[in-house]
């Protein structure tokens, strides 16, 4: 029961990662489109894995905020939280 109730609790916090992966990939093909008259050269592949690490960076910033927002249990920390991310990363 308890993790039914943890996994429910979680619930929330799914706009809010759904807000910061969507921003953090909207920032990550601005930068990319920035520069595309320089990866203009590279190959189908080389594009690829461009596109592949630039999206595992993203990831990888990510992971963390969003980690902590999935553990936190009370709602009024869970509250806190989000509205700290929401100005950290302007959302």
């Amino acid at each position: 029961m308890k993790s039914f109730k943890g996994w429910h609790q979680s619930l929330g916090t799914v706009p809010m990662i759904t807000k910061l992966q969507s921003r953090a990939n909207k920032i990550r093909r601005e930068e990319l489109l920035k520069y595309e008259r320089k990866l203009s050269g590279l190959s189908a592949q080389e594009r690829e894995t461009v596109e592949r690490l630039t999206k595992g960076i993203v990831a990888k910033l990510l992971h963390g905020p969003m980690s902590h927002l999935r553990t936190v249990d009370d709602v009024s920390d869970r509250q806190s939280t989000v509205k700290s991310l929401e100005a950290m990363f302007r959302l």
